[in-house]
C-alpha cells in the first residue's frame, strides 16, 4: 500500500501497463508457461502464420452490458452489433481449464461493465485457483461495501477504474448516467477496507482518459489520487472508434491539444497510413472471447461480423490456426499462406503492416463501431 506510478504521456499506451505483466508472469509462471510464452515471442518476431505456441494471454468478456452511456464505447451509444450476453459460469471454467497450461493472465472486461455480472467473483476465484492472474476494469458506479468485501476475497489481482473527472459536471460529459461522488466513494472504501484486512489486492489504478472537456481537471484529479491512496495513477488520450480512426470531426470534439494525449489523432494516420509502427501482436499473444462465444482477432472488433471463430462450435485451438488467423498474422510476415482469406485486419489502420498484400479499402465495415483503447497493454 502507499506505491503512487504516475503513468502519464505515452502516445503508445501498449507500454504503460509493462510492470504489471512482469508481476502476474512472475507470481503465476511455471515452465511450461514460460516456454510457450518464448515461443510464442519468437513467432511474432519471425512472422510466423502457423503457430506452435498457444495465446498466454486472455480477454475474456463476462458480459457485454453496460448501464453508462459513454458516446465513443459501442456499448454506451447502442451500437454495439452484437446480442447482450452474459457469459455463463459453466462456459467460463470450460474455457479456463482448457486454457490454464498456458494462460499467464485473464482480463476479465471488454464491452461491458463487469460487476453487472452475477457470477463475477466467482469467475475471478477460479482463474486464480488455477493460477491465473485476474484484472478488471470497471467504471466503479454502484459499488456496495458488500461487493468491496466480495471483490477482496475473490483473489481479484488488479483493477483499474475509470475515473475522468473530479466534478459532476466535467464527469458525466462523457460517463453519462455516472456520479463521480459514488465512484470516488467506493475507491475510498476500498482502500480503507484492504488497510483493515491486511490485503495487498487488488491493485487499483485510477485511469483518467484525458479529453478536451476534462483536461483542466488533471492537477485535482492528481491530488485526490494521492489522498486516497490508489497504487497507480495513469492519465491515457481517449481512442477513437475503429471505423472513425480518420474522423477530424470527432478528433476535434474529443481528443486534447495536448501532444501527450493525441496517440490516436487521425492526422497520424492520414499522414503515414497507419498509426503504430510495430507488428500487431494480437494474432501471436492474446485471445479475445465474447460472452456469446465469439472469438474476436482483437480488442479493437465489436461486430460479429469480423469473428475469427465460436467457441461453442470449434476448439480454440483449431481456431487459433485456422484460416482466418493465418490470414491475419500473414499482414505481418514475409511468409507465404496457404489460403489466404479476407479479414478484418486486412484494412486495419493501427499496425504497419509487412505483408506484400494490399490493404483492402472494403474490409472495414460503417456499421462497426469500435473503441481503440488496449486493454492488454494499454
Amino acid at each position: 500500500m502507499g506505491m503512487f506510478e504516475n503513468l502519464i504521456k505515452g502516445n503508445l499506451p501498449h507500454y504503460t501497463r509493462k510492470i504489471r505483466h512482469i508481476r502476474q508472469l512472475l507470481r503465476h509462471s511455471t515452465p511450461r508457461k514460460l516456454a510457450n510464452l518464448a515461443k510464442a515471442e519468437w513467432s511474432l518476431s519471425r512472422g510466423h502464420v502457423v503457430l506452435q505456441s498457444k495465446p498466454y494471454i486472455y480477454i475474456i468478456d463476462p458480459c457485454n452490458a453496460c448501464d453508462l452511456r459513454c458516446p465513443l464505447c459501442p456499448t454506451g451509444a447502442r451500437t454495439l452489433n452484437r446480442s447482450t450476453r452474459m457469459m455463463s459460469l459453466e462456459c467460463f471454467q470450460g474455457l479456463i481449464d482448457q486454457v490454464k497450461p498456458y494462460a499467464v493472465e485473464i482480463i476479465l472486461y471488454s464491452w461491458g461493465e463487469p460487476f453487472l455480472h452475477p457470477q463475477i467473483f466467482d469467475m475471478v476465484r477460479y482463474a486464480q485457483k488455477n493460477n491465473i492472474g485476474t484484472n478488471i476494469s470497471s467504471h466503479f458506479n454502484h459499488i456496495t461495501d458488500e461487493m468491496i468485501d466480495r471483490i477482496i476475497d475473490s483473489g481479484l489481482e488488479n483493477i483499474s477504474i475509470s475515473l475522468d473527472g473530479v466534478s459532476q459536471e466535467v464527469y458525466q460529459v462523457y460517463r453519462v448516467n455516472g456520479k463521480v461522488d459514488d465512484v470516488i466513494s467506493g475507491i475510498r472504501r476500498l482502500q480503507l477496507r484492504k488497510k483493515e484486512r491486511k490485503s495487498r489486492t487488488p491493485n487499483v489504478e485510477w485511469q483518467f482518459i484525458v479529453m478536451k472537456h476534462n483536461e483542466h481537471e488533471i492537477p485535482q484529479a492528481e491530488k485526490l489520487a494521492r489522498d486516497l491512496e490508489v497504487e497507480q495513477f495513469r492519465l491515457l488520450g481517449v481512442g477513437l472508434p475503429f471505423e472513425e480512426l480518420t474522423n477530424q470531426t470527432l478528433a476535434e470534439q474529443w481528443i486534447s491539444d495536448t501532444p501527450e494525449y493525441r496517440g490516436y489523432h487521425p492526422e497520424k494516420i492520414l499522414q503515414r497510413g497507419y498509426l503504430y509502427d510495430e507488428s500487431c501482436f494480437y494474432p501471436f499473444r492474446t485471445l479475445v472471447i465474447n460472452p456469446d462465444g465469439g472469438v474476436a482477432p482483437c480488442c479493437a472488433i465489436s461486430h460479429e461480423q469480423w469473428d475469427f471463430g465460436d467457441v461453442h462450435k470449434e476448439s480454440l485451438w483449431d481456431i487459433w490456426n485456422n484460416r482466418k488467423y493465418q490470414s491475419a498474422r500473414s499482414l505481418f510476415s514475409r511468409h507465404p499462406v496457404a489460403e489466404r482469406v479476407p479479414t478484418v485486419c486486412d484494412g486495419c489502420l493501427l499496425y504497419n503492416q509487412k505483408s506484400p498484400f494490399p490493404r483492402s479499402e472494403n474490409s472495414t465495415d460503417s456499421s462497426q463501431s469500435s473503441r481503440v483503447q488496449d486493454p492488454v497493454l494499454g
